[in-house]
């Protein structure tokens, strides 16, 4: 995605929100136990966001570089894995949060096994493992393996790996311990030596939110596709940083913000949501835990507003919650229109486009949509969303929609949600919202095909083809069954016809009334429609002047199979099937099949577009 596209996102319209409003906390202390770590600027703060679609959102200071600290020991333990095995890590580093401080020496009674890999007695324990590989040292397997997750070659700061070596007497004294225990099978130094380094490696809120997504994505970069931890590691990597990766704060921070993350005391935070996305935040202001002040918040308000806590129970949800996608120069409304009309929606119709939506819709899959929606209104004019077959639509769904509506309003676009009247939270935000645009409300129709329909004749009358119901009288060798008739023929017709007039609401005929007449429309509207099991009324069609309704009997002879209102106050001629006789008759039944030809060939269309 560029960067182009990414502005046009309601993420990124999200996240320079957030940015602004952060920007003024000024709380915390940066870190000064180790010296080169006061050698930054308090105030940057960078925000970055990366799907498992490979969508990169960033703000701010993202691309500034510091140190990872602490949230190298998440890879590393991961490195440990591969290289060592399940069984072999857990005999020597537990999974327990420990519920002191990071740097605490928090050592099992007897086995002087640490309590987890997310504090410092863990993590040197877990550096010990990683094992060099051919004509490859150590160190350069973790900068390797750091690559694969950031897609970048990485490096080391000398002046902070300096000054953490120069003062970290308590690292020491864990790793001699942990010698002692037979945790490690190298020399203490030598291992203190790869840890410090370790942490002193350069990264940026980009590259943490690319690590992430990398967790998210099951240890895939989702834009390289390069492997960056063997699956089969990942949940095990995600369940400890769930309960241990924010050190003394994990409990609080779990039940807050609910994903599994690693902070450091250079003031980065990287956060997961599986399946979804990672999260880089970097600010230097730590608070007393040592985390990121901004970074906990930014989390924090992300994970609120778009209701992302992991153990947020959701429905399954269908592969693609794209069903698909069309517009109306192929699949027009169910509005029966005259050849002119159905002319320029071939034409034209692109500029009226029609998503169809399905399953569940979560931050990731409403991300995608969303996308494309704006990309969507360079060549659309008219957006309709469907949503009858979405099953549930989470907060972050909701804000994304919402986001596109009040693009689609800035823009001059035509929006409209259609088939939602099953989401209420949806519908609540859409109603609060839409209220401020000038134009046709967002839920303005209970259906697609109304809006469909709408937007047609709103699309036709900017080519000066009046759709209105109020259009002058249509002669009645417009109508198609008359087509080919002579004069004497076409006044026959009117001879033997009775004109009607029907005020809106009338029920011309119901299903199973006796057919025995067929009726041309002159002025207004009729809709076409039978009640569904579902108890609803669903639309088969919509006619006006120029079209026929009633004359299916003429072909079968049985009973109305459809109810017929005027919409609005309606002129017709009306035409008894046994004042049709002779050539009249003929002509009559020849357009009729003509014209049930060509449907069943525009249906069989249909049909395979709807399969």
């Amino acid at each position: 995605m560029d960067a182009n596209a990414a502005r046009l996102s309601p993420v990124q319209r999200y996240l320079d929100q957030l940015h602004a409003e952060l920007a003024g906390m000024t709380s915390g202390e940066v870190a000064s136990y180790i010296p080169e770590l006061l050698d930054v600027d308090p105030d940057w703060l960078g925000i970055a966001l990366v799907t498992v679609d490979g969508n990169v959102y960033q703000v701010g200071d993202s691309r500034q570089g510091f140190t990872i600290q602490s949230i190298s020991k998440a890879l590393t333990y991961g490195l440990a894995l591969e290289d060592r095995g399940l069984d072999y890590v857990k005999d020597h580093v537990g999974v327990e949060p420990s519920g002191e401080a990071f740097n605490s020496i928090s050592l099992e009674p007897g086995t002087g096994r640490p309590l987890n890999p997310m504090i410092n007695a863990g993590a040197i324990a877990t550096t010990g493992m990683i094992e060099s590989g051919p004509a490859v040292g150590t160190m350069d397997r973790i900068l390797e393996t750091f690559s694969r997750y950031s897609g970048h070659p990485m490096s080391i700061n000398d002046k902070v790996y300096r000054s953490e070596s120069e003062t970290g007497h308590r690292n020491r004294a864990i790793a001699h311990l942990l010698y002692g225990h037979g945790i490690l099978d190298r020399a203490p130094e030598e291992v203190l030596d790869l840890y410090f380094r370790q942490c002193s490696i350069v990264v940026s809120a980009r590259d943490l939110a690319m690590m992430g997504a990398c967790l998210a994505n099951n240890g895939v970069n989702p834009i390289t596709g390069v492997v960056a931890l063997q699956s089969r590691y990942v949940p095990r990597l995600l369940s400890v940083m769930s309960t241990c990766g924010m050190y003394d704060y994990s409990g609080s921070w779990i039940f807050q913000v609910g994903m599994p993350a690693k902070s450091g005391v250079g003031g980065g935070i990287l956060a997961v949501l599986p399946g979804q996305f990672g999260l880089g935040v970097f600010s230097p202001r730590l608070d007393e835990k040592g985390n990121s002040v901004r970074g906990i918040e930014a989390c924090r308000r992300l994970s609120g507003d778009f209701g992302l806590n992991l153990f947020q129970v959701a429905r399954s949800t269908s592969a693609s919650v794209v069903r698909q996608i069309y517009d109306s120069a192929k699949f027009p409304s169910r509005r029966r229109r005259g050849a002119a009309e159905l002319d320029l929606l071939a034409v034209h119709g692109h500029k009226l486009r029609v998503y169809e939506l399905q399953g569940e819709l979560l931050f990731g899959s409403a991300e995608a949509v969303a996308l494309d929606m704006l990309a969507a209104f360079s060549e659309v004019e008219y957006l309709v969303v469907d949503l009858k077959r979405v099953v549930g639509a989470d907060r972050s769904s909701v804000i994304q929609l919402r986001e596109v509506g009040l693009r689609a309003m800035e823009q001059g676009k035509q929006l409209f949600v259609t088939d939602c009247q099953h989401l209420y939270q949806l519908r609540k935000s859409l109603q609060s919202h839409a209220d401020a645009d000038p134009g046709p409300h967002w839920l303005r129709f209970d259906d697609t095909d109304h809006a469909l329909e709408w937007c047609e004749d709103d699309l036709l009358a900017a080519f000066a083809v009046d759709a209105a119901v109020d259009a002058p009288a249509s002669e009645l060798d417009d109508h198609y069954l008359c087509h080919g008739m002579s004069t004497e023929e076409l006044a026959t017709v009117r001879r033997v016809g009775v004109q009607r007039q029907f005020v809106a609401g009338t029920r011309i005929f119901r299903a199973g009334d006796a057919a025995g007449s067929l009726y041309f429309i002159f002025n207004g509207e009729v809709e076409v429609s039978i009640d569904a099991d579902s108890g609803r009324r669903l639309r088969l069609t919509t006619l006006g002047p120029g079209c026929v309704f009633g004359e299916v009997a003429l072909l079968n002879g049985q009973p109305r199979s459809a109810d017929v209102h005027a919409i609005v106050d309606t002129q017709c001629l009306e035409v008894a099937f046994d004042d049709l006789q002779g050539e009249v008759r003929n002509k009559v039944m020849i357009n009729l099949a003509r014209y049930f030809a060509q449907k069943i060939q525009r249906d069989t269309g249909l049909v395979q577009h709807l399969g």
